[in-house]
């Protein structure tokens, strides 16, 4: 049976479809997990990465090897669609990834959250988007009392994204969060270029890619603990050996760049 989650805050801007974005394609290419993204966002960010930067790539792949395709599924969907996708014995999807919309309000978004066995909320440490934040955890909190008392599976965490190393508002809202008793990862996306450019072609994993998009072995590490956190919460399979995935970062072919 799939896994459900979605990324989802009350406050735009916070980075939830570049999460969905950087997390989907390690997790399909590297671990081996079929996925589908629901993309039920308004404002489509992941359908139109799909359509706009990476159709074009792809068709030039499939010049060279015809049977080139995308890692994972991307689906455009309204939030009343998605039981009917989620339901469906034929979706034998490891994870169905749902992009809340931006803002976290409305009896379909709450439909939504319940539907899920995680959701995991990004943090940014700026005053405003912390006390947001910190608000719909505790609504999400009331969630998990709730599923708790009807034995029913449901998480919430909050994932550390745009994180600057030594900032005084970091170690404000990491006690902000522990005093409220709220769950969280571990694991955190520092603030870098590069995760605005994932693709839902390649994974940032891929060495030649990561550098392309101006990334790092220190980005990679920080999305390999975020996927490894991730599988282990869940308690997601790993379809790829440790050796299969240790290969891809000895891989150096770079990446087909749209004409």
């Amino acid at each position: 049976m799939s896994k459900v989650i979605s990324f989802a805050t009350q406050k735009g801007g916070s980075g939830k479809s570049t999460l969905a974005l950087v997390l989907a394609a390690p997790l399909a290419i590297q671990y081996g997990l079929k996925i589908a993204i629901l993309d039920c966002d308004y404002q489509q960010s992941i359908v139109k990465t799909r359509k706009q930067l990476d159709e074009p790539s792809l068709a030039i792949l499939r010049e060279s090897d015809p049977a080139a395709d995308y890692p994972y599924d991307v689906f455009p969907m309204s939030l009343k669609s998605i039981f009917d996708f989620i339901d469906n014995p034929e979706n034998d999807y490891d994870l169905i990834i749902i992009d809340i919309p931006g803002r976290a309000d409305g009896e379909d978004v709450f439909n939504a959250l319940t539907g899920c066995d995680a959701v995991i909320v990004p943090l940014v440490s700026d005053y405003l988007d912390r006390a947001s934040t910190a608000e719909f955890m505790g609504i999400l909190e009331a969630l998990k009392k709730a599923a708790d008392k009807a034995e029913v599976d449901f998480q919430y965490f909050g994932l550390a994204t745009k994180r600057i190393g030594g900032r005084r508002e970091e170690k404000e809202m990491d006690d902000y969060i522990d005093e409220l008793g709220l769950s969280r990862f571990q694991s955190y996306l520092s603030h870098r270029m590069v995760y605005s450019r994932a693709s839902t072609l390649h994974s940032l994993l891929t060495p030649a890619y990561r550098n392309y998009a101006g990334g790092t072995k220190d980005s990679s590490e920080e999305i390999r603990r975020v996927c490894d956190e991730l599988i282990e919460k869940l308690d997601l399979p790993r379809r790829k050996a440790e050796a299969a995935v240790e290969l891809e970062e000895t891989t150096d072919t770079t990446p087909t760049e749209t004409k």
